[in-house]
């Protein structure tokens, strides 16, 4: 059964939309509240160590979730737009990560200015919060990608599409059936495990400069 072509936007998508709304409130509710300048960065001890300016702090409260929606977007655009031959156009499960990490991005942002009335455990929950969604975004991308490569039409022996996927084969890592280098044999058994933890270091990786951009 061939891919579906990939739209640029899915229901998904509502969860950063509904975040981003919901955001948007809060954010209106509390800066009147809130000191000029806004604290923005903290110690371990909870102490106030740099500040953002009232007129600024919108940048940085809705511009990192829009960032982390937008760059998925992109990635998801490239490979829906790419020629078919080229293996384009092609439901690719990016969508869930992308509207659970937006959204999750906005329960961040809640924390993180929460912090200045409610001290660090508010950042921690924020950060919780983000988390979860981070998680949840990973299942659901491993859970569609499976789904995705036993739909994909048989082209060769051991072969669907452009990925090796050779019951037969006891080979974990095989040289790639198009191009050069190596790729997994998606029917060994430890092949799920691989894809999971590389997609898990490189979300580990978006997690701690997400922290580090958001304190």
């Amino acid at each position: 059964m061939p891919f579906q072509r990939s739209p640029l936007l899915s229901a998904w998508d509502f969860a950063t939309l509904a975040g981003l709304l919901g955001l948007g409130g809060f954010y209106l509710w509390i800066l009147p509240q809130l000191p000029d300048p806004v604290p923005t960065k903290f110690t371990s001890l909870g102490q106030a160590c740099a500040w953002t300016p009232k007129g600024q702090l919108a940048w940085l409260v809705f511009g990192m979730p829009l960032f982390l929606w937008g760059v998925l977007f992109l990635v998801g655009a490239a490979v829906a737009l790419l020629p078919q031959k080229a293996g384009g156009g092609m439901r690719v499960p990016v969508h869930p990560m992308r509207g659970l990490l937006g959204l999750g991005g906005c329960l961040l942002m809640v924390g993180c200015v929460l912090t200045v009335q409610q001290g660090l455990t508010a950042l921690y929950s924020g950060m919780l919060a983000f988390g979860v969604c981070l998680v949840l975004g990973l299942v659901f991308v491993l859970r569609d990608t499976w789904q995705a490569i036993g739909r994909l039409p048989r082209s060769g022996p051991g072969r669907r599409g452009v990925l090796y996927v050779n019951p037969q084969d006891p080979r974990l890592w095989v040289e790639k059936p198009v191009g050069v280098g190596w790729t997994l044999n998606f029917a060994h058994p430890a092949a799920k495990w691989v894809m999971a933890l590389l997609v898990a270091g490189v979300l580990a990786v978006l997690a701690a400069a997400v922290r580090t951009f958001a304190r």
